[in-house]
């Protein structure tokens, strides 16, 4: 069962934004575009990993997708927990591509791809250091101890993995492995851990701490790209051509470009201001950002757009739900 659904990740919506909203050639798409392309890529490797997992039947998985958990000064993340009543699991999503050369012994990890070799972080070091710190945040939350496993999953079927010398029968670097091979590595797990660590009563009260811990990494894309909120093109943009600013006539917004119409084209502007410029929204505001002469106009559309109100009078503004 999934407590967690996995969402779009927040950075992947700025930056997709982002490329909406700056000129043409703005000096940071370049960037923005590269880093967009990392990102999608990462988010569609951790899609196909839970594709597999979605075979898993029974009534004792639960499973827990791009989890953040405070632990003090800092958080930890973990791309997927399956939590079962004998033990943890926690795994590390990797998409990457052509071969990934393993030299268990110095820990280092090289990727070869079209004859170009680059290092990248020992992904065996960061899941047990993931591991290490949900063992003790579950201890600080005083949950009895259980088992936790992790995995290294590599979702690209084609990538090749090497090692430099045969990993010893314990090596924690036999836990890398590929996405298809996942549900046999869950089984080869039921069968050591037969023993329910965690009765209903607690295991009830570790999903609900999961749950109500996580807290989504906040962002700020403008600081990331040394952006200022006036290089961020305000307007409604056309859904079919793609031209912007368009304009609102009557109830409907008109494209001056393709002669289309849209009543409610003012939503993707309002979730590219939320995005992108702040997480509140006045009157005027919206009026400078839709491009609207009407207080009227903008009202109306502020109340009608699944917004929430704050305040009263002059000091009303909006958030998202």
């Amino acid at each position: 069962m999934i407590l967690k659904e996995r969402t779009i990740p927040l950075k992947i919506l700025e930056n997709e934004a982002l490329l909406t909203r700056l000129a043409p050639f703005h000096v940071t798409k370049p960037l923005i575009e590269l880093d967009l392309k990392k990102r999608k890529a990462g988010f569609n490797g951790e899609k196909a990993v839970d594709y597999h997992l979605s075979f898993l039947t029974g009534k004792n998985y639960w499973l827990f997708f791009d989890i953040r958990l405070p632990l003090a000064p800092h958080y930890f993340q973990i791309d997927t927990i399956l939590l079962t009543p004998y033990y943890i699991l926690a795994i590390e999503v990797k998409n990457v591509s052509g071969i990934i050369r393993i030299d268990p012994h110095i820990k280092q990890c090289t990727r070869i791809y079209k004859e170009v070799k680059e290092g990248f972080i020992d992904p065996i070091s960061q899941v047990r250091r993931q591991k290490h710190f949900l063992q003790k945040w579950l201890a600080l939350h005083k949950t009895p101890p259980l088992p936790i496993e992790y995995l290294v999953v590599i979702s690209n079927p084609s990538t090749t993995i090497e090692y430099t010398s045969r990993p010893e029968s314990q090596s924690p670097y036999l836990n890398i492995i590929h996405s298809q091979n996942i549900i046999d590595r869950i089984i080869q797990l039921n069968q050591l851990y037969k023993t329910n660590s965690l009765t209903d009563k607690t295991l009830k009260k570790t999903k609900k701490l999961i749950l109500t811990h996580h807290e989504d990494a906040p962002s700020n894309c403008l600081q990331t790209y040394n952006l200022k909120k006036e290089e961020i093109l305000p307007g409604v943009q056309c859904e079919h051509c793609g031209y912007f600013p368009i304009t609102r006539i009557s109830k409907s917004w008109h494209c001056q470009q393709c002669s289309r119409q849209s009543p409610s084209g003012h939503l993707k502007a309002i979730e590219d201001y939320f995005l992108l410029v702040n997480n509140k929204m006045t009157n005027n505001e919206l009026r400078s950002f839709l491009c609207l002469p009407s207080r009227k106009v903008a009202s109306h559309i502020l109340q009608n757009s699944g917004l929430i109100s704050h305040g009263k009078g002059k000091g009303t503004f909006y958030t998202k739900p």
